[in-house]
């Protein structure tokens, strides 16, 4: 599965966002607690010292007693008590129930009498500050969320536009068209540097590309007429008074300049589908095109005296280029008859999913994937190139196809998948 990167920056700014907030969450939580804790002891500290300088001004202890207040007598001799906080349960005349609260005690020696003052104040629970926090977080969260959604992916877009831009030519490049990147200056350091790279390699694949098609083009210019040349003139022997020996050794001269021509033919076919130099392709009527190459070779398929049996659904359509269709159907039923055995068989079938070429044959001492490459021949047939096979994968893999070849015992099979 791939994903955008606009997607992937989303999704980690989410996730550090989430874990800071955690991290400060717990941090808030924490220290809300203890300035909580803290100023609540500081208020009953001043509460219980206020009372005490109510009894030194002469005001009587028990009418200062209340639900939030404990004034009790002990002994003179005992040490003075520093303040002494403590949570406990007391009753809360507005909730009319006892609750949790903080009990602040503390103790004063005033005109010979000795107090124990004891304050109380409810307490906030941990539960309030958690959902406290909580919701804080969640709040900041979920604006984070829609900062998120609607300005940072969009900035994020406008930024990465000229990378956008940048991907859609590269995307876009084809050999055939000869036409260098241009690129428009962006106000980002980074991308302009890649685009200056982009331009400087595009310029050197252009230029390597048009001198390997050169050369290529000029040896196949150049090895056609001295080939042709060489088979007029073979020809002509061929029909001269010689002898049997001379003969073979004509014969032998004429298949090896034949198989030049394919070769040189092939390379030059293989070279063009790489570099997609073919125009654009369209939907055909693949039927069609698959029984007229059956037709033209029927003659050759029994000439070996092999049996053809065909299933072709009509109208099929595969969006390909026509030529190259012919290309890979001719070298297919080719593969078929040149790698068959004496009476052997062809099975032929055609739907909207698939091209399935089934054949007998010897079975195969190298393995189907490494007979995909090129020059790679199972047998020493001198008409066979090692070609066939290579320029099919290519093909199917310019337009899209599916192409599988495998061999069981006696069978082989070549089956290309349009879906």
């Amino acid at each position: 599965m791939q994903y955008r990167l606009i997607n992937i920056i989303t999704f980690l700014y989410l996730i550090l966002t989430l874990a800071g907030l955690l991290i400060s969450g717990l941090f808030i939580y924490l220290k809300i607690e203890s300035e909580i804790d803290f100023e609540t002891g500081r208020e009953l500290d001043r509460q219980v010292d206020s009372v005490a300088d109510q009894i030194r001004r002469g005001n009587p202890y028990k009418s200062l007693i209340t639900d939030q207040l404990e004034i009790e007598m002990i002994p003179f001799e005992r040490t003075v008590e520093e303040l002494y906080l403590r949570d406990t349960l007391a009753y809360h005349e507005s909730s009319d129930r006892k609750v949790k609260q903080l009990k602040a005690s503390k103790s004063y020696k005033i005109g010979g009498e000795h107090y124990r003052i004891s304050y109380f104040n409810i307490v906030v629970e941990t539960d309030d500050i958690t959902e406290t926090v909580v919701f804080t977080m969640g709040v900041v969260f979920l604006l984070q969320l829609a900062f998120i959604v609607f300005f940072l992916r969009g900035i994020s877009n406008r930024i990465l536009l000229p990378f956008q831009k940048s991907l859609k030519k590269i995307q876009n490049f084809n050999f055939a068209t000869n036409e260098p990147f241009v690129f428009e200056k962006s106000n980002i350091k980074e991308f302009d540097q890649l685009n200056e790279f982009l331009m400087r390699m595009s310029n050197k694949l252009l230029k390597d590309y048009r001198q390997i098609k050169e050369y290529s083009e000029n040896i196949s210019h150049e090895i056609q007429t001295p080939t042709t040349i060489i088979r007029g003139k073979l020809e002509h022997l061929m029909n001269e008074g010689i002898t049997e020996k001379q003969s073979e050794l004509i014969h032998s001269a004429y298949q090896n300049n034949e198989r030049i021509q394919r070769i040189v033919k092939s390379l030059s076919l293989l070279a063009k589908l790489e570099n997609n130099e073919f125009e654009s392709p369209q939907a055909i009527n693949f039927s069609e095109v698959l029984l007229k190459n059956i037709e033209l070779t029927e003659e050759l398929i029994e000439g070996n005296g092999l049996q053809l049996e065909q299933s072709i659904d009509p109208d099929v359509t595969v969006v390909i280029h026509p030529f190259t269709a012919d290309v890979m159907i001719q070298n297919l039923i080719s593969n078929a008859v040149k790698h068959n055995q004496a009476k052997g068989w062809i099975k032929i079938q055609l739907n909207s999913d698939y091209l399935w070429v089934e054949n007998s044959g010897s079975p195969l001492k190298k393995a189907p994937e490494v007979l995909l490459k090129r020059f790679e021949k199972e047998s020493d047939k001198s008409d066979s190139i090692g070609l066939g096979l290579a320029i099919v994968s290519q093909i199917c893999k310019s337009y899209g196809l599916n192409f599988q070849y495998s061999s069981e015992g006696n069978v082989h099979s070549t089956k290309i998948s349009f879906r």
